[in-house]
């Protein structure tokens, strides 16, 4: 749901639109949906001691909006053994295996079910044997092939998934408008049908206390005081603001007396770097002041975040990890639709163009002929304003 707080007309290459900032909270299913489930649930009458659940991909931000998925399931069988079956990458151990919700890692990703992918499916059928029998198998997917064929590697008791109308689930349900369902509420639907209700907070990220540590040290000694966060670039160039732009916002706040702390993935620090040098005193790169590995930088990132008044980002996985750890957090949201995929969170605000092409079809800027008026037209004065009225606290306050 996206609740409108205020507006900016704005004007690029002679079309005229409004810039508007959005306080946004993820849509859900309906509760006569869901809520009968809850009244006699399945899942008390389950033995279940093992769980497979294939992910697929696990970009950081996937991973943080299935993290309440697992924390269901752990909530429902604290003593289960939860192997995840998907891509692995650090984020998997960072924001899983560190906040105990996953205990075993069987890493596959196919990205084209094609011939050339029977190796791979090889793999899946001695790994299915060398597990054994699971009690559950839970599906996050929606494609046929893959369904299908885990059918025949692995084997299980019980089976729960939405692939192909649930075709392979031994229960049931209807998604009724699952498009316009948030991705998060999507996966929590196999816990629902279960009658597992969603955990209260909906996530479970937690962060090494040498960690926290290392973050008190950094704030103090550099005195961070009240800090923006940034993430200025996504894994997706295109779904990029202008650097420029961050840039003179950058400036803007520490004119202000903010101190501005820049985050990004391991191919960003260079120009991260660059941006920060640029901004002037007051703008850090925090893994740069670190002799931290970059497996650890993740973890840095976090005890971080928690402590900003505010993170800025483009459309981008910390976005959904600021959004989880409970800060503030506005997303420049330029190419998604926004109540399907914004970060989940207490305190999310979304500034999105309001112009007729958006959002992009295809996500690859075709519409305008990569002349991006929704980028420039979000300038950094109005972005300036927008963070500026969510670190008053006003708008959080309403």
């Amino acid at each position: 749901m996206l609740t409108a707080v205020k507006s900016w007309p704005t004007s690029v290459s002679g079309k005229d639109f409004e810039v508007v900032l959005y306080r946004a909270r993820p849509d859900d299913y309906p509760k006569e949906l869901y809520e009968p489930w809850y009244k006699d649930p399945l899942y008390r009458y389950l033995d279940v001691k093992s769980i497979l659940v294939y992910v697929g991909g696990a970009g950081m931000g996937d991973t943080v909006m299935i993290n309440p998925l697992f924390n269901a399931l752990k909530k429902a069988w604290p003593e289960s053994h939860i192997t995840w079956i998907g891509e692995c990458k650090n984020s998997i151990r960072c924001l899983m295996e560190e906040s105990g919700l996953i205990d075993d890692i069987f890493c596959t990703h196919v990205r084209k079910h094609r011939p050339s992918a029977i190796p791979e499916y090889i793999r899946w059928y001695k790994e299915g044997r060398r597990m054994g029998e699971a009690d559950l198998f839970i599906d996050t997917q929606r494609q046929f092939v893959p369904s299908l064929l885990f059918s025949l590697c692995f084997k299980y008791r019980h089976r729960i998934g939405y692939s192909s109308k649930c075709l392979f689930s031994d229960w049931k349900f209807k998604e009724p408008d699952r498009h316009k369902v948030h991705d998060t509420f999507q996966t929590l639907i196999l816990a629902r049908r279960l009658g597992i209700e969603p955990p209260d907070p909906l996530h479970r990220i937690l962060i090494p206390e040498n960690f926290e540590q290392i973050a008190g040290d950094l704030w103090e000694r550099y005195g961070f005081g009240e800090a923006v966060a940034m993430f200025p670039y996504s894994a997706r160039p295109v779904k990029d603001w202008d650097s420029q732009y961050f840039l003179s916002l950058g400036r803007m706040l520490l004119k202000e007396g903010f101190k501005v702390l820049l985050f990004g993935g391991p191919g960003d620090f260079d120009k991260l770097r660059n941006l920060a040098d640029l901004m002037g005193k007051g703008a850090y790169v925090p893994y740069l002041l670190t002799d931290l590995s970059i497996e650890q930088e993740m973890y840095l990132s976090m005890a971080l975040l928690k402590r900003a008044a505010l993170t800025v980002s483009v459309d981008s996985g910390g976005a959904h990890l600021s959004a989880a750890l409970g800060t503030k957090t506005l997303v420049i949201s330029l190419l998604s639709r926004v109540d399907k995929f914004m970060p989940v969170g207490r305190q999310v605000w979304s500034i999105y163009p309001k112009i007729d092409c958006s959002p992009c079809p295809d996500r690859n800027m075709k519409a305008c002929g990569g002349e991006r008026w929704c980028a420039k037209g979000v300038t950094p004065r109005i972005l300036y304003e927008a963070a500026t009225l969510l670190l008053s606290g006003e708008e959080a306050e309403q």
